[in-house]
């Protein structure tokens, strides 16, 4: 949707930021409005929000032939498709780190009033820094949601749930692409489209009460998922438990809705625990990872119909056998390690 710059800001003692310059090569007066108009859209929207796991907004700039400019945050770290590419999956350990942060944006974008909905959550647009911070980068798409508005789709092809095709996105599902997320991180496979998730298949030695939660998350329809991240979160939590028993949750983790985001107390602890050896901001050649799309009801391709049409029923309740005890730490090496740890000389 456009290019991307790092760039010096001379009034601030020359600190890195990146300026987005987003495309308006529009074929046409129409799609220069509308192209306008979103950027108009994503402007207001990072004008509004501030949460440590979202990239911060500085200023937009229109030149005098058309073109739109962004200026946000530099962000020290990769995303995770480019981690993916260089050091292969995480440990489970760690991709529970990395979702409960996930957990904790959404539920902040989900819990304002009206919601926000983010509708491109893949690996590709979160980044994580050296310090093990997740940081959602990329607001192109997201949108104000809006019950009877009709919408564009907009769809990232393994990690947009059935709903988004049709141009009815709503908060569940951004939670199906925390699944496929979720899944993708751990097995370091890509999602199929329109598929449920059951990363078992190919790990059998995965939790499985978190394979049951990437399947929840991954179900066909919004009702069978999760309600909201908070609720996700919870369960993240009585997860990474059953890993490190001596973990305690604390009470006020429970709580409806927090009276602040700035003291995310548990997800720093667990980034802490993670992060124990020495730090390495070294850059990585960048990964993308797959495209959104954008269609209307009349250019809706017919691979993406006869995928929903095949698509079968998803795979659920697949549960802890009553009666096992907390499972061990994993033995490959941690992630943290690999993006983190001291290199050799």
């Amino acid at each position: 949707m456009g290019v991307v710059y790092l760039a010096e800001d001379k009034l601030t003692g020359n600190s890195k930021c990146v300026i987005k310059q987003l495309r308006s090569d529009s074929a046409s007066e129409e799609e220069a409005s509308e192209s306008m108009r979103l950027f108009r859209r994503e402007t207001q929207l990072l004008k509004e929000l501030d949460h440590a796991g979202i990239v911060r907004f500085f200023d937009d700039f229109v030149s005098p032939d058309g073109k739109l400019f962004l200026v946000m945050d530099y962000i020290e770290g990769n995303n995770l498709e480019t981690i993916l590419q260089n050091f292969g999956p995480f440990t489970q350990d760690d991709a529970i780190k990395v979702c409960i942060q996930i957990c904790e944006v959404l539920e902040y974008l989900h819990e304002r009033t009206p919601p926000i909905l983010y509708r491109d959550l893949k690996p590709s647009n979160l980044m994580l820094t050296p310090d093990g911070q997740v940081i959602f980068i990329d607001f192109g798409i997201a949108r104000v949601f809006m019950e009877k508005e009709s919408a564009t789709r907009v769809v990232t092809a393994g990690y947009s749930p059935p709903e988004q095709y049709f141009g009815k996105p709503e908060t569940r599902s951004d939670l199906y692409a925390l699944g496929t997320t979720m899944s993708h991180i751990i097995t370091g496979l890509r999602p199929r489209p329109l598929m449920t998730c059951v990363p078992i298949k190919e790990l059998p030695d995965m939790i499985p009460d978190l394979n049951s939660l990437i399947t929840e998350l991954t179900s066909h329809s919004p009702e069978d998922r999760p309600r909201s991240a908070r609720i996700v979160r919870h369960r993240l939590y009585r997860i990474y438990q059953q890993l490190h028993p001596d973990f305690e949750i604390p009470d006020d983790a429970f709580v409806e809705a927090p009276a602040t985001y700035e003291e995310q107390s548990i997800s720093k602890k667990l980034r802490k625990l993670g992060l124990e050896q020495q730090r390495s901001s070294e850059r990585l050649k960048q990964e993308k990872g797959p495209d959104s799309q954008v269609f209307d009801d009349d250019s809706m391709p017919t691979t993406v119909k006869k995928i929903l049409s095949d698509t079968g029923q998803p795979e659920r309740n697949l549960r802890r056998k009553p009666g096992s005890r907390a499972i061990e730490p994993e033995e490959k090496p941690s992630i943290w390690s690999k993006i983190f740890g001291k290199k050799d000389k």
